[in-house]
């Protein structure tokens, strides 16, 4: 019995070690960090007081840069909350497509191809987004995004 535990043992040990390390990188992909913050975006958007600093810093690093087709939209979690409060008012509606039209992640960068449906003055708009969010300790210090209207 002694000989079938141990061969049982050496044999279930690397499976344990690689069912634990596969847990915790699932926990650190950097394209579920992206995606649970656009699941709260989704949210906050219909809350009127959704879009604030404090929420801003549980997803973006104090330091973080918002780039939309090359503009700066904001540095850091105040400007942030400050930019989408300002859309928020601005519109009738907002919602970024989950999940991904497609993604991936390659080290801490989260390629991105998604839609964002919008209603502005009672007019539907699709924007077709792709680029790139770098996550640094868990939290997003990056967006570069292009969007181009969408059919």
């Amino acid at each position: 019995m002694d000989g079938k535990l141990g061969w049982r043992a050496a044999w279930l040990a690397p499976l344990l070690v690689m069912v634990t390390l596969g847990a915790a990188r699932a926990e650190e992909d950097p394209g579920r960090v992206l995606e649970a913050m656009f699941e709260w975006w989704n949210e906050a958007y219909h809350d009127p007081d959704g879009f604030t600093p404090e929420a801003f810093a549980r997803y973006y690093t104090e330091d973080s840069v918002m780039l939309i087709n090359g503009n700066l939209r904001g540095v850091g979690p105040v400007a942030l909350a400050r930019h989408f409060r300002n859309i928020q008012a601005a519109t009738e509606d907002v919602e970024i497509v989950l999940p991904f039209d497609q993604a991936f992640s390659a080290g801490n960068r989260t390629f991105t191809s998604h839609l964002v449906r919008s209603r502005r003055d009672g007019v539907e708009h699709r924007e077709r987004v792709v680029g790139y969010a770098l996550i640094t300790d868990g939290r997003i210090a990056l967006i570069n995004f292009v969007g181009t209207p969408a059919p």
